[in-house]
């Protein structure tokens, strides 16, 4: 993401062009006229002390300039600065933006401070529609927006979701495109005592019936009377955790309400346990591993693990209730770690003598049992100082290592796989079987049941709770038997799983009534409670499970426009903006296809925009003109992978990406031929890329590490000695030759020398996540360590950074609270992000 080190402030003549009018934005007024389409004007606070407002200019003069501005702000920024008013006409800027970067938006002449901008569209066919209440917010969409794939596409279908938008929306026919006047609900601008950011689902909305990249899982169940909980995640352009609870012993269900204390948006539980008294999961996330607890399991708080018990690199595998709190099972740098606790929440960390790799963890009591990647199994009775090797007898026929490990009524079961031998001795027949024994101590093991089926296969879960064990065995006929047992001895049928539309069962746990059973599927996350209610659970139907794919990935300006590109509803999507305020969804052929398909980057340079990004498998490159109409071009290589960066610099355009094993790095003059990169590109993933004064440089990783390439073409390209910080490097902005990098973590890398010499610092940051070169200097977009809201750090050389934490809805409260993309405007700044699961526009002074 390169940035022009040069920024022109004078208008097409010449002369210098005042600067935008800052002003204090009306309360909504009364309903636009019939075929008006009504800008919004955003509440916000002054920054500066007021000056004397010039008096409102006659309708045919130009407005005067504002005065000169007051005293120099103070460190902290205020929620939602005055935002400059809207250009009637851009002036074309210097070529040479890429995402991320400052583009030379000239000043305009600003319209009257306080005065709402007001655009007359053709009269509509069939009459006009008119928008009720306060003043919208403008999404015009024109005829060639992306519509839903055709049959035969990879992507899912979610028929009839609700994306949880409300939209009070006329459509109304205007110069051959669609126009949409979004009515403003009334809750997009924060609270008038605490302006911030505007939510945003309004103008980057997506279709209720989704053909979309979103991935849930659900990696953990856990069940304690008639509450079942599962954790998993959903994927979007990041991971977020998702926990779902019921009350009812599996037949409603919920999305469990979750109090963060210090994580990130970012933390994924993995493993879920539930005692007596509480209940704990444990999961990752960037800043390592997170922890989750509730009383009740269905209101949780979510906090960071202690810095003292959990470090870099630990891996939690399992965790299990004991009758003193719980205990976990993991590795460091493959080496097992053990973590105890009494309530989940504070933890205590031991290195456990275990051989081989521990997968998971059983307790009953406080006697513990452990299970390796060999079978093995390993006991404590003394909360983990000492272990000793378990010995679990063949028996009937079983044969092979302990498979599966749990605990349930009466102490803790373990089970092998078995072969049974029948027929006649001259026509013998071997059957499969699964062997159960249990121990109520851990020492000693007796043989307690088999599942002996004419069509079982194989075991592929075993799950125990307070009422009794769940076990899914794949048959012959290519379905799953789901059975249940309460004493580990006695086992019924409950029910025959289809493994139609890609349904693959990865772990149960016994109801009350019933088996809880949770997997993957084609379509995401599979969940199903048979014997406690019919057919599968519907994400779909459980609110809050399942987002809309709206994922606006960065902000790129260039040419007097700033594009939000991302992904909307599986296709990719680009919306563009002049002013901040009107938002219209580009178009054209490129921005639809088979797969699902996500932009990522793009640069605008003389013969127009190129955008970059995936679709399905493939790299997805896109061109424009004028930035409303899309068409795909084809690359130098067929291969699968995806592009992440580009850039405009001296030597034409650059895309750079990944296939799985080595970086993409393709070079145009004209944005019809792509050349493939040569020299050092033989492994490692590029990330991204920025032009510098005489070339370009890209970052990535190589085998985890962070990695540098500099290029003097885009052409050939040389490694550079990387910054020393941990994990890769995602992203890059440049100021002229100076360059900031940074990655999943708080590190931020500085380059004053085009890349060839780095050093590297951190800032108190749980994750960063966008940045902006300006005029001025730099700026990070990022969480503070320790909450979920947005700080942004700013920097005029990239050496020392300043951090200021805005206030106001949408940026700081309740929840979590994040900026995705970065763009300057005028003299101020736009941003994108989302809260909880809604978009969010801010629109700001530059710090």
């Amino acid at each position: 993401m390169s940035t022009a080190d040069r920024h022109d402030d004078r208008d097409p003549t010449g002369a210098p062009s005042p600067p935008p009018a800052w002003g204090r934005g009306d309360r909504p007024g009364p309903p636009p006229a019939e075929g008006d389409k009504l800008v919004a004007s955003w509440r916000s606070a002054p920054t500066d002390p007021p000056a004397a407002a010039a008096p409102p200019p006659p309708a045919a003069k130009p407005v005067p300039a504002p005065p000169p501005p007051g005293p120099p702000r103070p460190a902290p920024i205020p929620a939602a600065a005055p935002w400059p008013r809207p250009a009637s006409e851009p002036v074309m800027g210097r070529p040479g933006t890429s995402a991320g970067g400052q583009e030379n938006n000239a000043a305009r002449p600003p319209a009257a401070a306080g005065q709402a901008r007001v655009r007359k569209p053709e009269p509509p066919v069939g009459g006009a529609g008119r928008a009720r209440g306060g003043d919208p917010l403008v999404f015009d969409r024109p005829q060639g927006a992306p519509t839903p794939p055709e049959s035969g596409g990879t992507r899912v279908f979610r028929p009839g979701l609700r994306s949880g938008i409300a939209v009070a929306a006329i459509a109304v026919l205007v110069a051959g495109g669609v126009t949409y006047l979004v009515r403003d609900g009334g809750d997009g601008g924060g609270h008038e005592d605490a302006p911030g950011a505007e939510a945003a689902d309004k103008v980057f909305a997506v279709p209720a019936a989704l053909y979309d990249g979103h991935e849930q899982t659900v990696t953990a169940v856990a069940v304690h009377g008639g509450t079942a909980v599962t954790v998993g995640s959903e994927t979007v352009d990041a991971p977020r955790g998702q926990i779902l609870v019921s009350s009812d012993g599996g037949k409603a269900w919920s999305t469990a309400k979750v109090k963060d204390e210090g994580g990130t948006g970012q933390d994924v539980p993995e493993v879920v346990a539930a005692g007596d008294r509480a209940w704990a999961a444990l999961g990752r996330g960037p800043g390592g591993v997170a922890v989750w607890t509730s009383a009740d399991g269905r209101t949780w708080t979510h906090r960071a693990g202690a810095a003292g018990a959990f470090t870099a690199g630990d891996q939690v595998t399992g965790v299990a209730a004991t009758s003193t709190g719980f205990a976990a099972i993991g590795t460091h740098q493959g080496a097992a770690v053990l973590w105890t606790s009494s309530d989940g929440a504070a933890w205590q960390r031991q290195q456990a003598p275990l051989q081989g790799k521990p997968v998971s963890i059983a307790a009953s009591g406080a006697t513990l049992v452990v299970r390796n990647d060999n079978g093995d199994l390993w006991r404590s009775a003394d909360g983990g100082r000492t272990w000793a090797r378990a010995e679990v007898p063949q028996s009937d026929g079983s044969y092979g290592p302990v498979v599966a490990l749990t605990s349930g009524p009466g102490g803790f079961f373990a089970a092998r796989e078995g072969r049974r031998t029948g027929g006649s001795s001259k026509h013998p027949k071997k059957r499969a079987l699964a062997v159960f024994f249990r121990s109520s101590d851990g020492v000693g093991w007796t043989r307690s049941s088999t599942i002996d089926r004419r069509t079982y296969s194989s075991l592929t879960a075993l799950g125990g709770s307070d009422a009794g064990l769940a076990a899914l065995t794949p048959l012959t006929d290519g379905r799953v038997a789901a059975q249940r047992s309460e004493d580990g001895v006695n086992w019924e049928s409950v029910e025959r799983l289809g493994t139609d539309q890609g349904r693959q069962a990865g772990s149960a746990a016994a109801l009350p009534q019933g088996v809880l059973v949770a997997g993957h599927q084609d379509s995401g996350a599979y969940l199903a409670a048979p014997g406690a209610r019919h057919g599968d659970i519907d994400l779909l139907s459980v609110p809050g499970a399942v987002t809309p794919d709206r994922t606006i990935t960065r902000l790129v300006a260039g040419n007097g426009v700033t594009l939000a590109i991302g992904s909307g509803a599986g296709e990719a999507a680009v919306w563009t903006t002049r002013d901040g305020r009107a938002w219209t969804r580009a178009g054209g052929t490129g921005l639809t296809g088979p797969g699902v398909q996500r932009l990522a980057a793009a640069a605008y340079g003389p013969k127009g925009w190129v955008a970059a990004g995936r679709s399905a498998a493939k790299p997805l490159l896109l061109t424009s003109g004028d930035a409303n109409a899309w068409n795909s071009v084809a690359g130098p290589a067929d291969d699968d992978g995806a592009l992440a960066g580009a850039a405009y610099g001296q030597a034409g355009y650059v895309v750079v990406g990944s296939t799985d094993k080595a970086p993409i790095a393709w070079r145009s003059d004209d944005l019809a031929r792509w050349t493939a990169g040569s020299g050092d590109l033989r492994d490692g993933r590029m990330h991204d890329v920025a032009a510098v004064t005489k070339g370009y440089v890209a970052v990535g990783e190589r085998d985890g590490a962070p990695a540098v390439w500099t290029s003097d073409d885009g052409a050939k390209w040389t490694t550079a000695r990387p910054p020393q910080v941990q994990g890769p490097l995602t992203r890059v902005v440049a100021r002229g030759d100076t360059l900031v990098a940074t990655g999943a973590g708080n590190a931020v890398a500085v380059s004053s020398d085009a890349g060839r010499t780095w050093r590297a610092q951190t800032v108190p940051a749980s994750a960063l996540a966008a940045s902006l070169a300006t005029p001025r200097g730099f700026v990070l977009a990022g969480t503070p360590a320790g909450t979920d809201d947005v700080a942004l750090w700013s920097s005029v050389d990239g050496a020392s950074w300043r951090i200021t934490r805005p206030r106001g809805a949408r940026l700081a409260g309740e929840g979590s609270q994040r900026l995705t993309g970065l763009a300057a405007l005028g003299q101020g700044m736009v941003a994108t992000g989302m809260d909880g699961d809604t978009p969010t526009l801010w629109r700001t002074a530059l710090p």
